[in-house]
């Protein structure tokens, strides 16, 4: 059953506003039933609403032993350019004016995102000695027109060097490598990976330090690193399509190796058929052909994914060159959104009790 706690936040009442939230009735939609919560101390998901009553993304919040987690997320289409949360143990303590209005460039969290972001998580210490907690979630917020993608940034986003380890495939891999990043900032995860060097070995769950560089730098075909570079944009191409497990001509499905296989004839100069599992030669041929028809001078967009190469950082010790595949939404540089008029946005729940349309809710923390 979802909790629905509001009572613990209470200003000072009139008596014939008593049991109503912060001395007044909620808003005219009924915004508690935007707020969920199932037990105390779990997890709370709040609408974000711009305009009183359009939704333009969600608050989620979560405690970690004694940290609050208040992380804003916004739906597709919408950006985020300031945020402002006020967490307190009643709603006397919310900076307010004399109206009663609450003021949120004093609240004791609060950001300037340039650019814009889709995402921004505040970690807040609760205050000591309540059980539940008032949380006020403010956000200017702006539809997204375009996006202004910079493959230039990108390359500059990069780290220089990381720690990569592979994992060899498995039937049904929707890859031929499984690959996990550490030690490269911004890009540690785990990622779709692809060998584009038969010439050298890589071993299975071994950590390897690498040099990290844009499939599209500038500089690629003078690198020296790839027999075939100027494929590049078909690779990219390709690897957007998301072929492994969607159906192919002959009636069964694309697999990771008619990819890896597809991928070593653009960029390589000697091929194997080492470690493809089920392919076949006629898939392979279908991926050629929609590549050249559909991927020349492919440049990805901000919800496409893209090609990084993963290569040796000591070429005196040479292992296999990989390319592991990144979407470029996780480099705020790489993606400009072009916005349209911003407008004023709250978390669901129950009227503050100023004259403006400003909510409030309580998190739970204990019974």
């Amino acid at each position: 059953m979802t909790v629905l706690l509001l009572i613990s936040c209470e200003k000072n009442q009139d008596p014939s506003d008593k049991g109503r939230p912060g001395g007044k009735n909620p808003n005219d939609m009924d915004m508690i039933s935007y707020v969920y919560q199932d037990v105390c101390g779990g997890e709370l998901r709040a609408d974000l609403l711009a305009g009183k009553n359009t939704k333009v993304g969600e608050l989620i919040v979560t405690l970690e032993d004694n940290l609050l987690k208040v992380t804003y997320v916004a739906d597709d289409g919408w950006v985020i350019s300031e945020s402002h949360l006020s967490v307190t143990g009643s709603l006397e303590e919310v900076p307010a004016n004399r109206g009663g209005n609450p003021v949120p460039g004093l609240f004791e969290y609060h950001s300037d995102h340039h650019p814009a972001v889709t995402n921004y998580t505040y970690d807040v210490i609760i205050p000591g000695g309540v059980n539940q907690i008032c949380i006020l979630a403010h956000a200017v917020v702006a539809p997204v027109l375009q996006w202004k993608t910079s493959l230039e940034e990108f390359s500059l986003s990069l780290p220089e060097t990381a720690v990569i380890k592979v994992e060899y495939p498995v039937p049904g891999s929707q890859s031929y490598f499984k690959t996990t990043i550490t030690e490269g900032g911004i890009l540690d995860g785990t990622y779709d990976g692809w060998c584009i060097d038969v010439g050298n070995v890589i071993y299975n769950n071994v950590d390897y330090k690498t040099k990290v560089i844009s499939s599209y730098d500038p500089d690629l075909a003078t690198l020296g690193l790839i027999d075939k570079p100027e494929n590049m944009d078909l690779v990219n191409w390709i690897i957007n399509q998301d072929y492994p497990g969607n159906p192919a001509p002959d009636g069964k499905v694309f697999t990771y190796g008619d990819v890896q296989r597809t991928i070593w004839l653009l960029l390589e100069n000697d091929i194997t058929e080492s470690g493809l599992g089920d392919w076949s030669q006629a898939r392979v041929d279908k991926i050629l052909e929609e590549a050249y028809n559909s991927g020349e001078g492919f440049l990805p967009q901000c919800d496409d994914k893209i090609a990084i190469i993963l290569l040796p950082d000591d070429m005196a010790q040479p292992f296999q060159i990989t390319i592991s595949t990144v979407f470029l939404t996780e480099f705020p540089s790489a993606c400009e959104p072009v916005c349209g008029k911003t407008e004023t946005a709250w978390a669901a729940g129950y009227d503050f009790g100023g004259s403006n349309w400003a909510m409030y809710f309580t998190y739970c923390i204990r019974e």
